[in-house]
């Protein structure tokens, strides 16, 4: 499915604007080109003539290329609306049918060859486009190799020393744990002298006691 595009009632009114300033830019260059070569002598005469000459020719190049994205949207979005799916079929049969539709004033063999170029035509184009987008999806894929990350913690632990760890550890919960009955003491004034607060003891050295401040800045060192 097509999500870069837009939905289908709305899609006719875009191909078909797109197409006609596909025919007026275009029309215009080759048409004052072509006026620009085809007139007499002299710089001003040229440009003159290949501005008159896009002036009476644009305006009909620029119809047939709007007339032409008008049709071919209109039977993408039938072709859409009929199969409920989006893929390069519809666009080739699109293609088909618009060269038909548009040759249908000069004969049943006029409208085979039409349809046969636009089916051939938009065929490269979708084969062409489903190609690039094969060639940019390998070329992405293949140099990218997805290794996986560790926490962050792990190493950090592993700078740590193996005998100081356990002391540490113990030490970091015993401070986290007096942390919190602080904070719940606090919020309830009633409990402070009820609630002890938790200390872990060193073999004969009482520890100091810390603040939130200092807390961050162990938490930082380790």
């Amino acid at each position: 499915m097509e999500y870069n595009r837009q939905p289908c009632p709305i899609r006719i009114v875009e191909d078909c604007g797109c197409a006609f300033m596909m025919g007026t830019i275009g029309g215009s260059l080759f048409e004052f080109l072509k006026g620009f070569r085809n007139a007499p002598s002299g710089l001003q005469r040229r440009v003159y003539g290949g501005i008159d000459l896009v002036k009476m020719r644009t305006p009909c190049i620029a119809g047939s290329f709007a007339v032409w994205g008008a049709t071919f949207s209109t039977v993408d979005c039938a072709l859409v609306h009929y199969r409920q799916r989006e893929d390069a079929w519809n666009s080739i049969l699109s293609g088909a049918a618009t060269g038909g539709i548009l040759a249908a004033r000069n004969g049943i063999r006029a409208m085979a060859n039409s349809a046969l170029v636009g089916c051939l035509v938009l065929a490269m184009i979708e084969g062409a486009g489903a190609a690039v987008a094969t060639i940019n999806a390998a070329d992405k894929g293949a140099g990218i190799v997805i290794k996986p990350q560790r926490a962050q913690w792990e190493a950090i632990l592993e700078s740590i020393d193996p005998k100081r760890a356990s002391s540490t550890q113990d030490f970091t919960l015993a401070e986290f744990e007096r942390v919190l009955d602080q904070c719940r003491a606090s919020r309830e004034p009633n409990l402070l002298q009820d609630i002890p607060v938790k200390s872990h003891e060193r073999e004969s050295k009482q520890k100091p006691f810390y603040s939130l401040l200092d807390l961050a800045k162990l938490s930082q060192m380790f």
